[in-house]
């Protein structure tokens, strides 16, 4: 074991050994104790339920296609269109938004292999219709390599269901993760927890660090543990969008922490964007599974409008900026 830290200060103790880790893991015919641990403390992790011929194919598509490119693309902590970000190990450290979106045209098989083969993966889809009570509706995904740290939260702030609360995350491990490669971690039982939603004084445009402190403070206040499992390739760790957690900061400069992660909402919900809007999605079929693509770059119209965000990223994110704080101007009025 070894002792860390969350990126606001909360102590972490990360098992090294899965004889060391207090969180269980369990296979898919386990559906009742699967259930029942995920409704008890907003998290359960799976073991082998991605083929680990999959994650290191992905992983081989990434490093061919993804990883040379000297493009643009998406990126999970700002949602704006950005050039790759390497650490001083080669690792790309700004995580890539949305999978199914990225450019067919430089991207083709790594869009294909991680929408058909890891995303809609048949114990994943299987998992999260347990989980949902019906069939999910993927709306985000994420890859990540290099160990970027992600602060303490509650997906809900960002996007949910419009049943609040309701929505699923999975945290794919696409190699065996070592203790301090920059572990996911959690709190368990925190989903019981509603911290409120988001308002003119904690939204993500202005305030966003006022929204931070206070999920930290309230992790302290009740004396929460902090959990950060050891998942080994093919594990997924799923947890509710209400469950506080996050990514440690890296202190093993040599690990990199392959994983690929998504959330699903019940098939028969609609959207909910930054607690404010229902979001019209952009379905499409992915082996019987419905897959939100946003930006879909396969779309001409999609391509002009990156065109225009990578050229004039100034006015276009000032343009987007505002219109969240006029979101919650009018959120507020009502």
């Amino acid at each position: 074991m070894i002792e860390l830290h969350t990126p606001r200060g909360l102590k972490v103790t990360v098992p090294e050994q899965t004889t060391e880790d207090p969180s269980p893991k369990f296979d898919l015919s386990q559906k009742l104790a699967i259930k029942q641990y995920y409704d008890q403390n907003g998290y359960v992790v799976l073991r082998d339920l991605v083929a680990a011929a999959d994650c290191e194919r992905v992983r081989g598509l990434w490093n061919v296609e993804v990883k040379p490119s000297q493009e643009f693309i998406y990126r999970q902590a700002t949602a704006e269109a950005e050039r790759h970000v390497f650490n001083a190990q080669g690792w790309v450290m700004n995580p890539i938004l949305n999978l199914q979106s990225v450019d067919p045209r430089r991207y083709p098989r790594f869009r294909d292999f991680a929408t058909h083969r890891i995303l809609t993966a048949p114990g994943l889809v299987q998992t999260l219709q347990l989980l949902l009570g019906e069939r999910p509706k993927i709306v985000q995904s994420m890859y990540f390599e290099g160990n970027s740290v992600t602060w303490e939260h509650q997906d809900s702030y960002y996007l949910d269901s419009e049943h609040v609360g309701s929505m699923a995350g999975a945290w794919v491990a696409l190699e065996d993760i070592a203790a301090g490669a920059g572990r996911f971690f959690i709190c368990p039982q925190s989903h019981r927890l509603d911290l409120g939603r988001q308002s003119y004084h904690n939204n993500i445009a202005d305030n966003h660090e006022v929204y931070i402190r206070s999920v930290v403070k309230k992790v302290e206040e009740l004396g929460l543990t902090v959990r950060a499992p050891r998942l080994c390739i093919g594990d997924v760790l799923f947890w509710n969008s209400w469950t506080i957690h996050g990514s440690l900061d890296s202190q093993s400069p040599q690990h990199s922490r392959s994983s690929i992660t998504c959330h699903a909402i019940a098939e028969s919900h609609r959207f909910l964007q930054l607690q404010t809007r229902i979001k019209r999605l952009a379905i499409r079929r992915i082996n019987g599974v419905s897959v939100h693509c946003p930006k879909d770059l396969a779309r001409i119209s999609h391509r002009v409008i990156f065109q225009f965000e990578t050229h004039f990223p100034g006015t276009f994110y000032r343009a987007k900026q505002a219109g969240i704080r006029w979101l919650f101007r009018l959120k507020g009025a009502h």
